[in-house]
Parts: structure tokens; C-alpha cells; sequence
């Protein structure tokens, strides 16, 4: 069965390449065929594969001002287990991404402009789900968290109230940087270190959302 995974957030910044890259790496691992689409017009995944050392595809479609139907189009037309999209941080593009997803993953760092953003986002979820029989699944990601900080366990708890899946945090971690440098996933320059236990988690719980996916509901109002 062919899965969408969209990675998005209207705010750059938030670690939305970090986490496509790695869960696309961590399934691929996994004996997944999965392909990872770049739809940013930065370009930041296509960046990480330009070595040439990831292991998966990275294919670069990005929506800019062509129309969203040719756009949905060329991501229809690939094949694969998982497509795994970077998504570009804006309103026309989340809205075509979320549209195509079967599980939208939403990261979310320790700043108040982020949880705002995350707030905006979260109502383009919404719309989706109020239109579309195709709803997608959401998981919202503390990215870049210390949970022995006061802020780190507040952005747990603000991203709680919102009612969606929460998964265990991500910390802010060298190992990530060092992947980046390296083209590679985390899976491949740091296997068994905790970075790679996040997503390792993380990716353990998108395959069992998805296994047991179920239509869910736009949220009525969210808490703040």
C-alpha cells in the first residue's frame, strides 16, 4: 500500500528537512521503498542528497506558480511504499501537500512564534479534513527539545491541549548536524545513538498510525 508522509509547518526553522531526511532514511532501513520529494524551493533536502550517499531517491517538484492539479499530478505518478514530502513553508503549498497525505508529521521547537505557526497550520489540517473524505492522520513533533528545561516541558503541554498525537520529543542534537555534513541519514552516521532512537520511535509510530489509519475528525476549536 502506498502511504503519503508530508512533513509541514507554515514557519521555517523548525527542522522540517531534518526529520523528512531522517524518517525517509530510517524506512528505507526498514526495507521500505520510499522516495523523498522536495517541494521547497530552498531546496534543503536536494541539498542533503547532493553527495549522493543517502541510500532513497530524492526527486525535486516544487509547486511554485505552476497549477496545484500538476503539481498533485507528479507526486501521484510515483511509486513507491512511502513518499515522503518537504514541504515548502506556506499557505498554497501546505494546503496541496496535506490534500495528497495520508499522515502529516508537524514539528514544533520551544519558541512562541513556533506554536503560533503550528496554530495556523493545524487550521489548514482542519480544512482539509472538513472537505476532503481522504482526511489525513497528524502527529505533532517537539523537535528540538530539552525536556529538563521549563520551556521544553511547556511546549509538551501546549501541544497536548491541541488534542492531535503527540510523539516523544526530539532533542537538539550535534548528531543531526553531522549527518547533514555527511549526506547521510542518522540511521547511517549514528546508528543506536539517541538521536537515532528518536526517529527511530518516531518512525515506529507513524507505521502503526498508518496500519491502523482511521478518518479523523477536523477539530471544532482548538485550545491555545
Amino acid at each position: 500500500m502506498r502511504h503519503v508522509i508530508s512533513i509541514a509547518q507554515c514557519k521555517g526553522g523548525v527542522g522540517k528537512t531534518t526529520l523528512a531526511v531522517c524518517i525517509a532514511g530510517e524506512l528505507k532501513q526498514r526495507g521500505r521503498d520510499v522516495i523523498l520529494v522536495d517541494s521547497d524551493p530552498h531546496r534543503s533536502s536536494c541539498q542533503w542528497a547532493d553527495p549522493g550517499n543517502l541510500g532513497f531517491p530524492v526527486r525535486e517538484i516544487v509547486l511554485d506558480e505552476q497549477p496545484v492539479t500538476r503539481w498533485a499530478k507528479a507526486v501521484q505518478r510515483i511509486s513507491a511504499d512511502y513518499v515522503v514530502i518537504d514541504t515548502a513553508p506556506n499557505d498554497r503549498a501546505l494546503g496541496a501537500t496535506i490534500t495528497l497525505s495520508d499522515l502529516v508529521i508537524m514539528p514544533c521547537t520551544p519558541s512562541g512564534l513556533d506554536v503560533a505557526a503550528t496554530m495556523h497550520t493545524l487550521e489548514i489540517v482542519d480544512a482539509v479534513r472538513l472537505r476532503s473524505r481522504h482526511a489525513p492522520l497528524l502527529i505533532l513533533v517537539p523537535n528540538r527539545v530539552d525536556l529538563r528545561t521549563v520551556e521544553g516541558q511547556q511546549l509538551v503541554d501546549e501541544l497536548v491541549a491541541f488534542g492531535e498525537h503527540v510523539s516523544p520529543p526530539i532533542g537538539d542534537r550535534t548528531a543531526f548536524v553531522r549527518a547533514f555534513t555527511a549526506g547521510r541519514s542518522i540511521s547511517a552516521t549514528a546508528p543506536e545513538s539517541m538521536a537515532h532512537q528518536e526517529i527511530r520511535a518516531l518512525c515506529s509510530l507513524l507505521e502503526r498510525k498508518l496500519a491502523g489509519r482511521r478518518a479523523p475528525k477536523a477539530q471544532a476549536q482548538r485550545s491555545s
